[in-house]
């Protein structure tokens, strides 16, 4: 009997420790992966801090400091590196009044500084209240990429044509400043918008060129996010994605 209980007490306290281990090994692996997301998050955010740094010390054409640009997985350039370029590439100086920018629009339009945006082949405006539907010629040709490229993608998964929702275009500092009154995800900061380098295009909405109706499909922001993410690592834009607003915000390059 005593030799039974002793082999019952072994038993059971090889069992406990068995699930002692075990217990462990769930705990390490967790732990694990929670170094491994911390990780991942701060690679990230050093990356932006990088890339930043790396622009302010170099004060040579923006050409050559964003040929430096490492490539981004989570489109996140800082709102200052936006801004700086749209400077750079776009108006020197921003409106102030709705009624500067209309007074003299013809003549910037006859400049060649900027241009009006219409409805592309695969991509369409929405009403626009608090911009106007002008940009450069640079920022208009990176619109035409994004949703051409967009649509190859989807010609290869053998999916119909989309254009992309265009969302917002060139401001000036009266309607950033309105629309800053209404939607409390607008930037408090100086938008590059107001530069006519940028442009925002939703990938919440998407208009099907078949038969004129609006869809919101997972697998076409999918699509949308790896083309930009493409063009972006080919450094010619900066983007910004914005989930307040459902949108990408993109400023061209070169």
């Amino acid at each position: 009997m005593k030799y039974w209980s002793v082999i019952l007490c072994s038993f059971g306290l090889t069992s406990i420790v068995c699930s002692c281990d075990s217990s462990i090994s769930k705990a390490d692996k967790v732990e694990e992966k929670v170094v491994n997301v911390v990780e991942d998050v701060i690679d990230e955010d050093i990356e932006a801090i990088d890339d930043f740094e790396e622009f302010i010390e170099d004060e040579s054409d923006h050409c050559t400091v964003y040929s430096n640009l490492r490539n981004s997985r989570n489109l996140r350039d800082p709102n200052k590196l936006h801004i700086k370029t749209g400077k750079e590439v776009g108006l020197s100086e921003p409106f102030r009044k709705n009624a500067d920018f209309l007074a003299v629009r013809d003549s910037i339009l006859q400049s060649g500084k900027l241009i009006f945006v219409d409805d592309g082949v695969f991509f369409r405006k929405k009403t626009m209240k608090h911009s106007y539907p002008y940009l450069t010629p640079e920022a208009v040709h990176l619109l035409e990429e994004i949703s051409t490229r967009f649509n190859e993608k989807l010609k290869q998964k053998n999916m119909p044509e989309y254009s992309l929702q265009l969302t917002s275009c060139l401001r000036t500092m009266e309607s950033q400043s309105g629309l800053r009154r209404k939607n409390r995800n607008a930037t408090r900061d100086t938008s590059s918008h107001v530069f006519g380098a940028s442009f925002d295009i939703s990938y919440w909405e998407f208009y099907r060129n078949s038969d004129g109706r609006v869809y919101q499909y997972k697998v076409l922001q999918n699509v949308l996010s790896k083309t930009i993410k493409e063009i972006r690592n080919e450094k010619k834009c900066l983007v910004i994605k914005e989930t307040g607003q459902f949108c990408f915000h993109c400023t061209v390059l070169r």
